[in-house]
């Protein structure tokens, strides 16, 4: 097949068009990283944090160096590289991160099947990045003992869209549910969370708006059930004014569905905190081989959805732990190779940005491949991506007419590396979309999928 004739993914054209040079100067300025001279280039210096360190196959600031002479076609002194790594760099990236959210607030796709009924369903949790003890004073782990300087990356992300539509950076020590502020944006869409946002108060809050949340329960909550939506043959135990804990291990019914009452205080105005009570759904299925229940609370209706249902809704949540072990395996956060707090966080923001530009070649890439799009893995992409990282530099930093053969002959080998000959499960939230349930997934996946099933509806 000559390179004439293959299709074009205009590889430098969407990595331009995401982050125009004109607009990365003008943020540059505005965030003080660049002020009057033009002795660092500021597009410059984004795509080589981009290339370099995500996917340099050495991750130090010497290579973040060399990628930006690469990039610039400028000598820079060690030290006056680093001096950059200052608040203003922070800003700029800050400035850069929230420009990319903007665009990618949109869906990729409308939902479809079982999720159809929301506006949007957003998946929200945070992952935690160890630091050099150095920087315990600006981000305090909160396991000292073994981990004394932590931050936390907490991303709301929608499950069928593009990328994150928040980000948000704060010490270890900052509680997840105190980072999540609902409103009336809320309304009409759900909201999938881990337990670490496990708050009455912010259940309530969801559906006082018109929203909807899921959440696993806590291990040690002992609601009192009020109602069962689901009646049993035969003499099952009674539930209704029964304490949770007081019964759960004497049932033996597949599936559990009742309404819950629940006790909780309401934040504090005018220094008087009031108490109040509220009824949720909770939902449990039986684990055939232990025994045990898998147990849920929601506000999602009992004429829409069932327990099963529910369970495979609450699977998209996987999807922002996807999106963290990417950027930890994939593009760099694990290795933070400094003590300064201002490199950190750099490096955290450039992470997400080079996610967001690596997904922007991957939709063109999907598009031109058609069916054959679907066969693209996470991991096959990321491992081309770093083969070509070098060269991506120097054709997004080039002119036009310099860079048309290397992105050519870099389109080629994409589309032909790209597919994986053997894949053919669908993806997470198409399945989700269509109401597998974990169960059936593992005996069609066989094992290696039932353990990634078991993974994410823990």
């Amino acid at each position: 097949m000559p390179l004439a004739r293959t299709p074009s993914i205009q590889l430098r054209d969407r990595l331009t068009s995401l982050l125009p040079q004109r607009t990365l100067w003008e943020l540059a300025r505005e965030s003080g990283f660049i002020e009057r001279t033009r002795k660092v280039e500021a597009p410059a210096f984004l795509w080589a944090l981009v290339f370099g360190f995500a996917f340099g196959a050495e991750r130090t600031i010497s290579a973040l160096r060399r990628a930006y002479e690469t990039a610039s076609k400028k000598k820079i002194v060690p030290s006056a590289f680093y001096d950059r790594f200052d608040a203003g760099l922070v800003k700029f990236l800050q400035a850069v991160v929230g420009l990319l959210l903007d665009r990618l607030a949109e869906p990729a796709r409308a939902l479809a099947g079982d999720l159809a009924a929301f506006k949007e369903v957003l998946a929200t949790d945070s992952t935690v990045i160890r630091l050099h003890d150095f920087l315990a004073k600006a981000f305090p782990g909160t396991r000292t003992n073994h981990t004394k300087a932590a931050l936390k990356l907490h991303v709301l992300m929608t499950v069928n869209g593009n990328g994150p539509k928040s980000v948000k950076v704060t010490a270890e020590r900052k509680n997840d549910g105190h980072v999540l502020h609902v409103g009336k944006w809320t309304k009409d869409r759900l909201l999938l969370f881990d337990l670490g946002y496990y708050r009455y108060q912010l259940f309530d809050c969801i559906r006082r708006n018109g929203g909807y949340f899921l959440t696993r329960l806590k291990i040690n909550a002992n609601p009192t059930i009020v109602a069962v939506h689901r009646a049993w043959r035969g003499a099952s135990v009674n539930l209704v004014g029964e304490r949770l804990q007081d019964v759960i291990e004497r049932l033996k019914r597949e599936e559990l569905d009742v309404e819950i009452e629940v006790q909780f205080k309401r934040r504090s105005y005018s220094g008087k905190q009031s108490s109040a009570r509220q009824r949720f759904r909770l939902v449990g299925l039986r684990n055939e081989e232990t025994g045990d229940y898998h147990l849920y609370v929601t506000n999602l209706p009992v004429e829409r959805f069932n327990a099963k249902e529910v369970s495979a809704i609450y699977r998209a949540r996987w999807t922002v732990e996807l999106l963290f072990k990417s950027l930890k395996s994939d593009f760099g956060l694990e290795q933070m190779p400094s003590a300064n707090k201002h490199v950190v966080q750099a490096l955290v923001y450039a992470a997400i940005v080079t996610w967001v530009a690596s997904r922007e070649l991957l939709l063109g890439v999907k598009a031109l491949l058609g069916d054959k799009g679907r066969r693209v893995t996470e991991g096959r992409w990321t491992r081309l991506m770093r083969t070509w990282s070098t060269l991506l530099l120097v054709v997004v930093t080039s002119p036009p007419r310099h860079g048309r053969e290397l992105a050519r002959t870099i389109e080629f080998t994409l589309l032909l590396e790209c597919p994986d000959p053997h894949l053919k499960r669908q993806s997470l939230i198409e399945e989700v979309e269509q109401g597998i349930p974990v169960s059936h997934r593992a005996r069609r996946s066989g094992s290696q999928g039932a353990a990634k099933s078991t993974t994410a509806n823990r």
